[in-house]
């Protein structure tokens, strides 16, 4: 969200790209930072239908974006996941990421997860252990170089059992489910626990929930940090058929436990509470993708905190326009501190289904929504928001249907938070002063002026542009001399916020009120 102010500073003019266009719609607007996108990303040999976007992890300057349709190495819907590296706010593909022994339709890239230079990516149907029994592949990086280091399957799989539908990495830690096993049950869903020594990784436990039974989907979603675990179950029955819950387990010595069942105080059937979670220290986001608060599956997503080990009811959020249909929070939630952006993937804004992604800050203990994003080239389809990850003042968000390289090829778009600002001056033409008060770069900042007016309405023209803005910097962008008299209207727009002035033509002199 940006602040225009009247002051000019001297700095030097950006060249420009003169159009035709219609004025864009003014809108007031009065704060001064908020999320910019500023950059799109898809894969140098993307085809369609690979569906790149489909999960993104991030991790520092490094973040994994899957592609689990996909031909890989091996043909049809094999899979694959690209690294990308960032300097600056610029993302660049370091890797293609495939499996060793890549086979058709094991969908590698089905889930990954990244901590510092190891990666864990799963391929939900591998045939291993039967068909579509899945496996989870461990890579890791030495300098630019990765490599496979291990490939982890469950010593009782069996065919069916879709082991690596969810998994979470922390250290020498890994947590894969298997979501569609059977010991409680058919589909009841169990967790294994896997632990590095060295290079090697070794199963260490089998986790199940003590009160499983069949249909549960234990593993739905599952949170890891430190010597705790969140594990969901998003149709178990406690408020209703399929209404969902949420596990805590905690680790002493090498043992894992059950410790804690809970769920959201107005759950109600059919709600799939549990189907995904983000976990930050001591506050888990989870969602609800079938609540039906702002219409039918309409979504919402619970903040619970933890006090000591108990985990506690803080807020409920829902999207402040939700819609039926939209599933707010339905496969993508990032969250980091006190700034959380959670995806409506079904989302009709730009288009049936083109989606969105809901940014939410807080203060002292309340969540409150402050921005909504869209992709800037949304249209009908897309998803945008299906996949989210945040990671400080930086967040990826998938797009799984974009066309960019085809039918559902898919893609990612970054977006950065800024705190921008701007100014409207007169001179020899109008310009823009753009300042970039904030400690990170900011590269691909869409610009645009209008000015139209004078006497017999002379005056019409509309420049545009991108801009890069370094750290504390300001730059000046200008629609170069305009010819005419009288008095003149402006419409300055900076990324997604636009400011409109007043001013007044003198034969080659623009002065702006």
């Amino acid at each position: 969200m940006l602040m225009i102010a009247t002051a000019v500073p001297a700095v030097t003019a950006i060249k420009n790209n003169e159009i035709n266009t219609v004025i864009p719609t003014t809108s007031q607007l009065s704060m001064t930072d908020g999320w910019l996108e500023t950059q799109k990303i898809f894969p140098s040999d993307g085809i369609a239908q690979a569906q790149f976007g489909g999960l993104i992890d991030i991790d520092g300057d490094t973040a994994i974006i899957a592609a689990n349709q996909d031909f890989g190495t091996a043909g049809f819907h094999s899979g694959s996941a690209y690294v990308y590296v960032r300097t600056g706010t610029i993302w660049t593909q370091q890797a293609k990421l495939t499996a060793s022994d890549a086979a058709i339709n094991d969908n590698f890239g089905w889930y990954v997860c990244f901590d510092d230079d190891t990666a864990l990516i799963t391929a939900i149907w591998d045939d291993d252990n039967g068909t579509d029994s899945g496996s989870a592949y461990v890579f890791t990086r030495t300098g630019t170089t990765w490599t496979q280091q291990a490939k982890l399957i469950p010593s009782d799989g069996t065919a069916n059992d879709h082991f690596g539908y969810y998994a979470a990495l922390d250290g020498d830690t890994a947590f894969v489910s298997a979501n569609w096993d059977d010991d409680n049950g058919d589909g009841s869903g169990s967790v294994y626990v896997y632990t590095r020594s060295g290079t090697t990784w070794t199963q260490q436990q089998k986790l199940l929930a003590t009160d499983g039974q069949a249909g549960d989907r234990f593993g739905g979603s599952i949170g890891l940090s430190n010597d705790t675990a969140l594990i969901g179950a998003y149709w178990t029955d406690d408020y209703g058929v399929d209404s969902g819950s949420m596990y805590v387990f905690t680790r002493a010595g090498n043992t894992w436990t059950q410790y804690q069942k809970f769920f959201p105080s107005d759950l109600a059937a059919g709600d799939a509470f549990g189907n995904y979670l983000a976990l930050d220290d001591n506050t888990v986001f989870i969602n609800s993708p079938y609540d039906d608060d702002k219409g039918n599956d309409s979504g919402s997503v619970y903040v619970f905190t933890r006090n000591g080990t108990t985990w506690t009811e803080q807020q409920k959020l829902i999207a402040s326009d939700g819609e039926t249909g939209d599933m707010f929070g339905a496969y993508a939630i990032g969250l980091d501190g006190n700034t959380a952006l959670i995806g409506s993937p079904f989302d009709d804004d730009m288009g049936n289904d083109s989606g969105s992604a809901y940014v939410f800050t807080k203060t002292g203990t309340t969540w409150t929504q402050q921005q909504k994003l869209h992709a800037p080239d949304s249209v009908a389809g897309d998803g945008f928001g299906c996949t989210i990850d945040l990671n400080g003042d930086t967040s990826l968000i998938g797009a799984v249907f974009d066309d960019e390289n085809g039918v559902h090829s898919g893609s990612a778009y970054s977006f950065t938070k800024a705190d921008l600002s701007y100014t409207i001056a007169g001179g020899f033409g109008v310009k823009t002063v753009i300042k970039n008060n904030g400690t990170s770069n900011l590269n691909n900042i869409t610009w645009q002026i209008h000015v139209e007016g004078g006497i017999l309405g002379m005056i019409n023209k509309t420049v545009n542009g991108t801009i890069d803005i370094p750290a504390g910097e300001s730059v000046t962008v200008t629609t170069g001399m305009l010819i005419g008299f009288g008095k003149i209207s402006i419409i300055a727009k900076v990324a997604d916020e636009e400011k409109t002035a007043e001013g007044t033509q003198i034969i080659i002199l623009s002065i702006v009120k």
